[in-house]
């Protein structure tokens, strides 16, 4: 069935496009945008209303594209943000079902009170509000029945789209190098990963040991007496989540905004150069501003661990950046395994692209306007660039949830119309460098240390 349903939307979406073109020949001007730009409207909706169905990593999928105006154009990403939030709750007798099947005993006796209704429902699971015997209230993530099934139907499914784009490049677009392998396997490990509670209850035990002492940034406490393999327990945060945040803007003043861009990038330079991890799913959901004006970070089913020589190289690719130093980029970039040779010019131009891009409002001591820049159309023509042009190297695989989240936040800078020095927020990570994981992890965790 949900090859079927994904099928069909592919070619509904497919044949939408390809009759579209033929038909925008014929048409000029403003009757060819308006005929685009409702062409795209229709092609937003059935793709919601599919993945809302679906949900799964197909859902994900629609999640994450939600936050990339870079990618799709402005009738998706609109209509897609309902994903983050919207999806359809299952019943309470399913709930209830789980919690007796996991813990040992129904809601109504392991909380002294439990909410039937769902405060969230995402891709894989839903989350309720509850309260401890204690009084403390809690937020209890419940996964849907047959989870791990629905991924692994959907990887098969991504695997023959993946298949089918790599002949498009190769015979559409006369790229034989281009090849989205890399891409697909990074994607499945970590869908695969998501469905796995126990994995995502030590993901967030380790990021709540790492901000431990941080002033202003908050990790919910995992209650592992009231967490299972489909259910898991934490501590409920109160706030904003960074979507409703950014959407008040006009509201908010420079010092407020500036305050939570920091938050962000401290968020993200100490996870990476901290402790060689990172929290890859930016979706605004999983991001709040409490009443405190802190940021809370939610949801740890996607977290990425780097090996040392990756935070390293990475580092020293940003400092290179920073010093204008050509050669120091191109050494990088050859550590980092994204170039072959260190003679192929060409590609060292290519890939010397993204680097000046991902380091977008760091390589000047002066403020930055994310508005002005334009983010989005400038990572548009990169996409097309490189879909035409070359191969995604084997080691990008360790940079496409990096490249996710730096994404993510650069589109939350453009929609908080950001105008701030970035570079003095990063610099003291950056010149610190990597000592080290300040917390230990399990060698089974470690795949490419």
């Amino acid at each position: 069935m949900r090859t079927l349903k994904t099928g069909g939307l592919g070619g509904l979406v497919s044949s939408s496009y390809l009759g579209g073109k033929v038909l925008d020949s014929f048409r000029k001007g403003d009757a060819k945008k308006l005929a685009q730009s409702e062409r795209h409207k229709k092609n937003a909706v059935r793709m919601l209303e599919t993945m809302s169905e679906l949900r799964g990593p197909i859902m994900k999928i629609g999640q994450l594209l939600s936050t990339h105006r870079e990618v799709l154009p402005d009738s998706y990403t609109g209509l897609l943000t309902k994903l983050q939030s919207q999806a359809p709750s299952m019943p309470y007798e399913s709930v209830r079902q789980i919690l007796i099947d996991e813990l040992g005993a129904p809601p109504e006796t392991l909380f002294q009170r439990f909410d039937k209704h769902a405060c969230a429902a995402a891709s894989l699971g839903q989350v309720h509000q509850a309260w401890l015997h204690s009084g403390e209230k809690v937020a209890v993530k419940v996964q849907y029945p047959g989870a791990e099934g629905m991924v692994e139907g959907d990887l098969k499914n991504l695997d023959l789209g993946m298949k089918l784009v790599k002949s498009i490049g190769a015979d559409v677009m006369r790229n034989k190098k281009f090849d989205l392998t890399p891409v697909y396997e990074e994607i499945a490990e970590h869908l695969r990963q998501e469905t796995d509670l126990c994995r995502e209850a030590f993901n967030a035990q380790l990021l709540y040991d790492l901000f431990a002492d941080h002033p202003d940034i908050i990790i919910p406490k995992v209650y592992l007496e009231l967490s299972g393999l489909r259910v898991i327990t934490y501590e409920f945060i109160e706030g904003e989540n960074i979507g409703a945040f950014i959407d008040r803007t006009d509201k908010l003043d420079q010092a407020e905004k500036e305050r939570v861009a920091g938050m962000l990038t401290d968020a993200f330079w100490g996870q990476l150069a901290g402790q060689g991890v990172l929290h890859a799913d930016p979706h605004p959901g999983n991001y709040f501003v409490t009443p405190e004006g802190k940021l809370a970070i939610l949801d740890f089913g996607c977290i990425k661990i780097f090996s040392p020589n990756t935070v390293v190289g990475f580092i020293e690719l940003v400092r290179a950046y920073l010093e204008h130093s050509d050669k120091g980029v191109h050494a990088a970039l050859y550590k980092l395994e994204m170039v072959e040779s260190l003679d192929d010019m060409d590609e060292f131009d290519d890939l010397n692209r993204i680097g000046e891009y991902f380091c977008t409002g760091l390589d000047v001591d002066d403020t930055y306007s994310f508005v002005d820049n334009n983010y989005a159309e400038r990572g548009r023509e990169l996409i097309h660039y490189f879909i035409s042009r070359r191969r995604i190297p084997k080691a990008q695989k360790d940079f496409i949830f990096m490249t996710r989240v730096i994404l993510g936040y650069f589109e939350y800078f453009s929609r908080m119309d950001l105008d701030m020095n970035f570079r003095r927020i990063a610099l003291p990570h950056i010149t610190r460098g990597f000592q080290g994981r300040k917390v230990a992890i399990p060698d089974f965790y470690l795949d490419n240390d």
